[in-house]
């Protein structure tokens, strides 16, 4: 099946994402300071994590009720073959597996702040309800919404209304990053993030469909749920602990997937239409 995907004009999808972002923030911010003052527990903290993620496509909802137009329509949703996503699997399998070479070798250089090891120590002494709070707004929540946002509303203005990959690539990714504010203090996290962010992109440009950037999304966070709760990884300090197979299985993983999304041509929805301001949103326009 064929469809169609409507897209916003660049200035109004900067717009929207600067909205979107601030109402994120604002929301959590709010709700942070006032249950400091109430002296709530760990789990309502978790609740305003996973709300401050949902509010943050209010402005493009609101938007596209006012202008009648379906929010499905707003995403790339092309048909992929179960391979495609397979490999887009076996990607993310070797980058994380690479990314864990990366910090053993970076991060003696480069000591976790202490905000962030607090973060970690309080995430992992976290009881099961509030650990599944959180675990729901990080791996269903936020590729959800945060794909729905850089990868859907401002990568599509930028792609479809230029036809460029570098703008549809790199502006995404440094939205992306900088909407993870308490990661670029670090430089570790920074760089990791960066690179899920262009991965991200380049998935979804490569597929027009954004299903697939959201899995990616999701085992990339779910993976950081996985490496702080496991005693295993938590002991390995060098790469002799980490082990030759680890790192040859994930170098192989990753030229895979690599080298078989550089070769899957890339996909492009054929009916692409700008949405009408307001007044004339009667339907879309071409």
């Amino acid at each position: 099946m064929t469809r169609s995907l409507n897209i916003f004009t660049t200035r109004e999808a900067y717009l929207l994402v600067a909205a979107s972002m601030f109402m994120g923030l604002f929301v959590g911010l709010s709700f942070q300071g006032l249950l400091e003052i109430l002296d709530a527990g760990r789990a309502w903290e978790n609740l305003v994590v996973l709300l401050s993620e949902l509010v943050i496509v209010a402005p493009v909802i609101f938007i596209l009720q006012q202008r009648a137009v379906p929010i499905s329509s707003v995403f790339p949703l092309k048909r992929v073959s179960g391979s495609t996503c397979g490999m887009a699997i076996v990607l993310v399998a070797g980058v994380l597996g690479l990314i864990t070479v990366f910090e053993i070798l970076i991060v003696p250089y480069f000591p976790v702040p202490d905000f962030l090891q607090k973060m970690e120590i309080e995430m992992s002494n976290a009881s099961l309800g509030e650990t599944l709070i959180l675990m729901i707004a990080a791996i269903v929540v936020a590729p959800l919404v945060e794909e729905s946002l850089f990868r859907g509303v401002l990568q599509q203005s930028l792609y479809y209304r230029f036809g460029s990959l570098g703008p549809a690539l790199i502006i995404p990714s440094l939205v992306f990053s900088l909407f993870h504010v308490a990661y670029l203090f670090y430089f570790p996290a920074l760089i990791e993030l960066l690179l899920l962010a262009f991965i991200l992109s380049w998935l979804t440009l490569k597929t027009a469909n954004i299903l697939v950037s959201m899995l990616v999304h999701a085992i990339f966070n779910l993976s950081s749920f996985l490496a702080m709760f496991s005693p295993d990884l938590e002991a390995v300090g060098t790469l002799a602990d980490l082990g030759w197979t680890w790192i040859i299985v994930s170098t192989v993983l990753t030229l895979l997937g690599t080298g078989y999304f550089i070769m899957l041509p890339r996909a492009e929805i054929a009916d692409v239409y700008l949405i009408p301001p307001v007044a004339e949103a009667g339907g879309p326009h071409a």
